[in-house]
């Protein structure tokens, strides 16, 4: 069977494998990154140790399959919000995107960024957006490119500030949406305000 009709076996090993995914999100939330094991997870889970590994190697992996899927479906949103080509200001798109995602996903952002998650899993979440971002930011054309300074160092500084402000954002309460806290970090970034809004 092909991946748009998938067979009864393949939906029952995605069902177990999200299963998995769920239990070991909900419990580094409850009893942050560190304390959680594998059995915790496969407690929560109702599933067998056996079972775990077949999916997974390990705690960690189980952990960013969670992130790595949300990060790949805010890739997805973006691209799909877009058909036709890159809009005119991108950088600000991209930035909505990811505050839209968050809040959508409030429990696996605080997993990915916050305090009850790891040190490990927030460098690998920066990589990632650092590595997509590089790519991304390759591409653009001169005059698309609004800041002139080397792409790398561009995209260490975005996603620095990005991470660090949907941080704050989940954490604190406040009284600002996902689309302000996209303008408002467009305006730190670019120094001018924001494009008129779009779907």
């Amino acid at each position: 069977m092909d991946a748009i009709h998938p067979s009864r076996h393949d939906r029952r090993r995605q069902q177990t494998r999200r299963q998995l995914i769920d239990a070991a999100v909900q419990l580094v939330l409850e009893k942050g990154y560190e304390a959680v094991t594998i059995l915790d997870i496969t407690n929560r889970a109702d599933l067998g140790r056996g079972t775990f590994y077949i999916h997974f190697k390990d705690k960690e992996e189980a952990v960013w399959s969670a992130i790595e899927d949300g990060l790949h479906a805010t890739e997805t949103d973006a691209h799909r919000q877009f058909p036709g080509g890159i809009p005119p200001h991108p950088e600000y798109y991209a930035y909505r995107n990811i505050f839209r995602h968050a809040e959508q996903n409030n429990a696996l952002y605080r997993v990915m960024l916050g305090g009850q998650g790891s040190g490990v899993m927030t460098a690998r979440v920066q990589n990632h957006l650092s590595a997509e971002l590089t790519r991304d930011l390759t591409h653009l054309s001169a005059s698309v490119l609004e800041l002139r300074v080397p792409v790398d160092i561009l995209a260490q500084v975005i996603t620095g500030a990005v991470i660090q402000l949907v941080r704050w954002w989940l954490e604190t309460p406040n009284k600002y949406s996902a689309d302000d806290m996209a303008g408002l970090l467009y305006t730190c970034l670019h120094h001018k305000a924001p494009p008129r809004q779009t779907p």
